[in-house]
């Protein structure tokens, strides 16, 4: 459940405030700021938490894969909007300040 918490944050901080979190995914795959496979994968992880979080009583608790799995995803999330653009910032200024030594 706080892993979908998580989703919502990262896709908030975006500037996917509008709606719930199934039409902030939906947006953001809309806007690619994430890919298809990434805005299906979401949903899966929204959907796994909605039963902890409405405290569903038929549903099974999760299992400690479904638990890997949510945690795996806010992972690759942060590494897809926060840690991949900041390398690719770092190695274009770094390979800017190379260039500019070239004749």
């Amino acid at each position: 459940m706080l892993t979908a918490s998580a989703v919502d944050s990262m896709l908030k901080d975006k500037g996917f405030k509008a709606g719930t979190l199934n039409t902030r995914i939906d947006a953001a795959a809309k806007a690619h700021l994430i890919t298809d496979e990434m805005a299906a994968w979401a949903h899966e992880i929204r959907l796994d938490a909605n039963d902890q979080r409405h405290a569903d009583e038929a549903a099974a608790l999760p299992s400690t894969a479904d638990a890997a799995k949510a945690i795996e995803f806010a992972n690759a999330l942060a590494q897809f909007l926060y840690v991949l653009p900041a390398r690719v910032e770092r190695g274009r200024k770094a390979g800017s300040s190379d260039t500019q030594a070239l004749p």
